[in-house]
């Protein structure tokens, strides 16, 4: 591993400990203001998702290598890690040497209701050309649902950010789950 991913990854180490702890923390009505706000989150990408899959967009995916995934490399929120936090799990482990750190040799390590928001929410042209007009209209309006649901994250929690929460933890000086 070089400088940069070595850092990268004690970085990454730094925000999951804190935000364990943080989450331990949490009274009883905070976290299950979380976990329903998560499993929706969940329910609306795993729909984004299988249109996504309906058109192909696997297999397509797979033949270009995930370009766009090295286009987004730190993308991962405060909200993605909690789906995972919240109920006692650990996140799978990043790979900072790779163009996107969770990216395997399979593919992505999240599954859809997990991952990003920008990773669920973007349609290359191929994927996009693949959907019928109905089937884009339902795509963006379950985007803006996901954008507005991600949003209540961002305006509760000092440490959400759609841009991702390494960017975020770079500025922040509170703890990540202050309420705002």
């Amino acid at each position: 591993m070089d400088n940069q991913s070595d850092f990268a990854a004690r970085q990454w180490g730094r925000i999951v400990e804190t935000v364990k702890t943080e989450v331990a923390a949490l009274p009883l009505g905070e976290k299950e203001w979380m976990s329903k706000m998560l499993v929706r989150i969940g329910e609306v990408q795993q729909k984004m998702h299988a249109l996504f899959a309906s058109a192909g967009g696997l297999r397509l995916c797979r033949s270009c290598l995930g370009e766009c995934c090295g286009c987004g490399k730190n993308h991962l929120t405060l909200a993605n890690l909690l789906t995972f936090l919240l109920p006692g799990e650990e996140p799978p482990s990043p790979d900072f040497s790779r163009t996107c750190p969770y990216l395997g040799d399979e593919g992505c390590l999240f599954d859809a209701a997990r991952r990003p928001y920008n990773c669920v929410s973007f349609l290359c042209e191929p994927v996009e050309g693949r959907l019928s007009p109905e089937e884009r209209e339902s795509f963006y309006l379950l985007e803006r649902e996901l954008r507005s649901l991600y949003l209540q994250f961002d305006g509760r929690y000092a440490g959400s950010s759609l841009r991702g929460i390494f960017i975020r933890a770079e500025r922040l000086s509170v703890p990540f789950l202050s309420r705002i």
